[in-house]
């Protein structure tokens, strides 16, 4: 009889504990909840609440799905940062500050973790350029993306893609007939990042090989035409729109191994042919900032394996290529006399098979001319 009773009282007490956590609704709604209780000031309520939602959803995220088709933004990690800063409890603030930047960039968090005295952890990503787009040319209301057009020395050929049909889903007519893929073609040329496979002559291949235009291929047969047209990966992705709102994703595959290199969407509650062209603009900005061009220095070599000082703190990622290079005697010009630059002489390539943070190992996949030594350069593809 009394284990019967206990059973019922552990099982009340865990039903009293279930209903305290969940009570006022779902996960969103404690969130939302925590950011009224900020507002008021009342950082103690605001961090039991997000500690109510982080039960159910634990990682910021610049967009979340709550329920439908409906998104917010999701910080519970930075908000409860901001509130034990505001408490005075300095080692909490800085642990969830820096945990909500792992997890998702925030200059909102970024900004906090300053004021902690904290070396900040993660760079602001480059932001997308800004619209209108005017004769397929992006026109920026502020400076456009950089990523790569200063202090870094471009050598060789850029990353090769080719852009397959996006599969599309519920877009209707009154969306007009506007091209996913040039747009992002568009985009990508103006970003000045990648080496792009023309599209009438990928249409022609694909006519050929009976594949059509439908958008409707695996990764693997993807994989296959991009190395058969020789290009270093193929990007695939969708574009759907249900009632009010789209959706658009893209992912690249690696075409010698048809492996995933990066995946970015985008989302937006409204249904226009001008924030369709804006949505592919911000996710060619994802893709491009997730790729981005590092320079750096052979800092070792046993055979075809190469040690690079690049890693994953600048953002190198394993599978990426490297385009080794040696500087030579300057460029000056006859009249004025005025150093240009240096001559290169490009070495070959690398792919790299191990990232660690301060450096990363590759193999050398391709060889040109010379020989590769420590303190050759190099940059990547």
């Amino acid at each position: 009889m009394k284990r019967t009773i206990s059973f019922f009282v552990v099982i009340l007490l865990l039903l009293i504990i279930f209903s305290t956590v969940f009570a006022g609704g779902k996960w969103y709604n404690h969130y939302k909840d925590g950011l009224k209780f900020m507002q008021s000031g009342n950082w103690t309520r605001a961090i039991a609440k997000f500690n109510q939602a982080i039960v159910v959803k634990n990682k910021d995220m610049k967009k979340i799905k709550t329920y439908g088709m409906h998104f917010m933004a999701y910080f519970p990690h930075r908000e409860k940062g901001i509130c034990y800063y505001n408490l005075g409890r300095t080692d909490d603030a800085r642990r969830e500050l820096k945990l909500s930047l792992r997890q998702q960039y925030s200059s909102r968090a970024q900004e906090y973790l300053a004021k902690l005295g904290s070396a900040p952890l993660i760079r602001k990503p480059i932001e997308p350029p800004s619209q209108p787009v005017v004769n397929e040319k992006i026109v920026s209301k502020t400076d456009p993306p950089v990523q790569a057009s200063i202090g870094v020395k471009l050598v060789g050929e850029r990353m090769g893609l080719a852009v397959l049909p996006f599969q599309t889903s519920g877009l209707g007519v009154e969306m007009g007939n506007i091209n996913v893929v040039e747009q992002l073609m568009t985009t990508f040329y103006n970003l000045n990042r990648f080496k792009l496979f023309e599209r009438s002559q990928l249409e022609s291949i694909l006519e050929e090989q009976k594949l059509g235009m439908s958008g409707l291929l695996d990764a693997s047969t993807a994989a296959q035409i991009g190395k058969g047209i020789g290009v270093d990966a193929i990007v695939l992705g969708s574009v759907t729109r249900s009632g009010n709102n789209m959706a658009i994703d893209a992912r690249l595959i690696d075409t010698e191994t048809a492996q995933l290199i990066t995946a970015q969407d985008e989302m937006s509650s409204r249904t226009t042919i001008q924030e369709l062209k804006e949505m592919v603009n911000r996710l060619a900005t994802k893709i491009y900032n997730d790729l981005p061009l590092v320079e750096g220095y052979v800092i070792g070599i046993n055979g075809d394996r190469l040690t690079l000082d690049i890693g994953s703190s600048k953002y190198i990622k394993k599978g990426m290529k490297c385009i080794v290079y040696r500087e030579g005697r300057d460029i000056i010009h006859p009249i004025t006399k005025k150093v240009l630059g240096k001559q290169t002489e490009e070495l070959g390539e690398v792919k790299l098979s191990e990232v660690y943070p301060e450096y990363s190992i590759g193999k050398v996949i391709v060889t040109k001319a010379g020989m590769f030594e420590i303190g050759c350069k190099v940059i990547t593809k």
